[in-house]
């Protein structure tokens, strides 16, 4: 299943696809996903994509979701066998009080500890997590080919249902590379 916020260009496609309204709460987002979860061949989804503008310990996707909402994801329990942020930084943990990424990742909490953040959700979900702890740039305005994903950046880590990383990986990073106007020329348009 995908979840594509109406905030981001590019879009997922997925057995089913719901385009996500600033409104949507994060209640409502988990109660749908299981209720499709029940529903699906099986009575579980294989994947859950989430498509979306991201902070460190931040998904924005409907009203948004912080680590206040991780314990909700038990309802997924069963249900899932794994999440994709599909986000810039969502695992990254910032030092101090300031992200050094700037607005242009979305509103929201500008510190966090990400790695706690998908730590708690792939152990209330009892599934695995992948998320990435650096900034995704990507192309805009597309609809990706039916069941793909963008290719990550940086360093992405996977969390297994006892809340442990259970594997990571560092591929190329579009952002870190040297360009015209340095690399905040990345920073202004990251997802």
């Amino acid at each position: 299943m995908g979840l594509n916020d109406s905030r981001t260009t590019n879009k997922v496609q997925m057995w089913n696809t719901w385009p996500v309204k600033t409104t949507e709460t994060v209640e409502h987002m988990i109660g749908w996903v299981a209720e499709v979860a029940r529903r699906a061949p099986g009575g579980k989804l294989n994947h859950v994509v989430f498509r979306c503008h991201g902070r460190p310990a931040y998904l924005q996707c409907g009203a948004g979701i912080s680590r206040a909402d991780t314990a909700k994801f038990s309802a997924w329990a069963g249900l899932v066998d794994k999440i994709w942020f599909s986000a810039c930084l969502v695992a990254y943990i910032t030092p101090g009080t300031t992200a050094t990424a700037g607005a242009a990742c979305g509103p929201g909490p500008a510190s966090g500890d990400g790695n706690l953040f998908c730590s708690e959700i792939a152990k209330a979900a009892q599934c695995y997590v992948v998320a990435a702890t650096e900034l995704q740039v990507i192309g805009r305005n597309r609809v990706l080919p039916y069941g793909k994903l963008d290719t990550f950046e940086g360093l992405v880590l996977s969390y297994g249902p006892s809340g442990n990383v259970t594997w990571s990986h560092r591929y190329p990073s579009t952002y870190n590379m040297a360009a015209p106007g340095g690399p905040d020329n990345y920073y202004s348009n990251p997802d």
